[in-house]
């Protein structure tokens, strides 16, 4: 019976390295793709921020960008849905911090956000 065991030792062991290397990978892809995310240039050289105007039109502007580069979540399948909510959001709050503005930030975070409830159970 030992005999038995040692043979499957060596399958055991080369299995648990194929499971680690696999999810190595997948890891790496995951963060290949966090790395290749879809971006965009969002212009404002035409806006004055000290006018809130303009800082609305920014905000507008970088609403819809975010919207645009997460597009390949938009889906009808609930989670699906979240993600692209949460790509909207992530996105959104990286550009609004990216500008630096106060005026924009203090609009972002006057900003009514809407959430999906889970249903329990």
């Amino acid at each position: 019976m030992l005999m038995h065991q040692s043979r499957l030792a060596p399958a055991r062991v080369f299995g648990a390295v194929i499971a680690i290397v696999a999810a190595t990978l997948i890891g790496d892809i995951a963060a290949a793709k966090e790395r290749d995310a879809a971006s965009t240039v969002v212009s404002y050289t035409d806006l004055d921020l000290t006018r809130s105007v303009d800082t609305s039109r920014l905000y507008a502007r970088l609403k819809y960008a975010s919207q645009k580069v997460c597009n390949g979540y938009d889906s009808r399948e609930l989670r699906t849905r979240d993600l692209y909510a949460e790509c909207v959001d992530k996105a959104l709050n990286n550009a609004v911090a990216e500008v630096n503005d106060a005026r924009l930030t203090s609009l972002h975070a006057a900003e009514p956000r809407i959430r999906l409830a889970r249903k329990s159970g």
